[in-house]
């Protein structure tokens, strides 16, 4: 895979023109993220989170034609969602019937076999589930339901799919053709997931009486084979993904405390200025995924 980066830029609308229907833009390196920096007479931005030295004439050819991509939620808050899907998934659990969310989540579509393609994936893990589902397994069938169908709609809210349920959790993927973007609403639904658990589904388990729940979330970016398993004496067909950023994902995943969202390197050099700054580097077994010393980071 070849090695991706991103610039983040401050934009200001410098002029429009609303008969011709054309707006003018300025757009300077975002000083959250560089600093200004003069060697031999050339003009370069030293990224302060990834140490790198980068020439203001290659951010500039590098931003020329590029196509400009928009991958938004279809909610505007994360905290106003789950305020709002509080009293509906209390009511459910209570006995009445289920009432979908207002806002129209993306709906699931399988990965197609016989691709390669970059993927960003995120683990989701109940912790304890084996000494909750052994304590109380109405109880847990019945957190476990509720958390699988409001994670997995708000999964879809920033339009990403279920790769597959693992009985206590679940992956989830984003695939779109901007990176930048792409990773940028991982960072946003990892967050979003444990606001939806904390605000929503675990005042809601606690209004019946049934203990909270917390849970693990690992997400990273990576290269991903898609292919499609038949056995044509049985009729069976699958179709898998092959994955060292899954593989991450799943093993950061397990590294994390309760209620805690962790992402790898990989991920972390690809996100916005506004994610590095609620990202910190944390100590990592890198020799788990066969790749020591790699650094893997907590976003709060």
């Amino acid at each position: 895979m070849q090695k991706k980066g991103r610039f983040d830029f401050v934009i200001e609308r410098s002029d429009a023109n609303e008969k011709e229907r054309t707006v003018k833009i300025s757009i300077q390196p975002d000083p959250r993220r560089y600093t200004e920096v003069t060697k031999a007479g050339e003009r370069y931005y030293l990224d302060k989170y990834l140490k790198v030295l980068v020439p203001w004439e290659e951010m500039r050819r590098e931003m020329a034609g590029l196509p400009i991509f928009s991958l938004s939620p279809s909610i505007k808050s994360s905290r106003d969602y789950a305020r709002g899907r509080r009293e509906h998934v209390t009511n459910e659990l209570r006995g009445e019937d289920h009432s979908p969310p207002l806002e129209k989540a993306s709906q699931h579509r399988e990965l197609d076999g016989g691709d390669l393609r970059d993927l960003t994936f995120l683990s989701v893990d109940i912790c304890g589930s084996s000494a909750y589902r052994r304590e109380n397994a109405e109880n847990f069938e019945k957190a476990y339901t509720l958390l699988i169908r409001e994670l997995g709609t708000l999964v879809g809210h920033f339009n990403g799919h279920l790769l597959k349920l693992t009985g206590d959790g679940f992956i989830a993927y984003i695939d779109h053709p901007s990176f930048t973007s792409q990773c940028d609403a991982t960072i946003d639904l990892g967050l979003s997931l444990l606001v939806l658990v904390n605000d929503t589904i675990n005042p809601s388990l606690r209004s019946i009486g049934i203990n909270p729940i917390s849970i693990r979330v690992g997400a990273d970016y990576g290269e991903a084979t898609i292919r499609t398993i038949a056995i044509l004496a049985t009729n069976y067909q699958s179709v898998e993904v092959a994955s060292d950023a899954l593989n991450r994902a799943v093993k950061i995943e397990q590294s994390c405390d309760p209620n805690q969202f962790r992402i790898g390197r990989e991920l972390y050099e690809l996100i916005h200025v506004q994610w590095l700054e609620r990202a910190t580097e944390t100590p990592f077994h890198g020799t788990s995924i066969g790749i020591p010393g790699y650094k893997v980071y907590v976003v709060n």
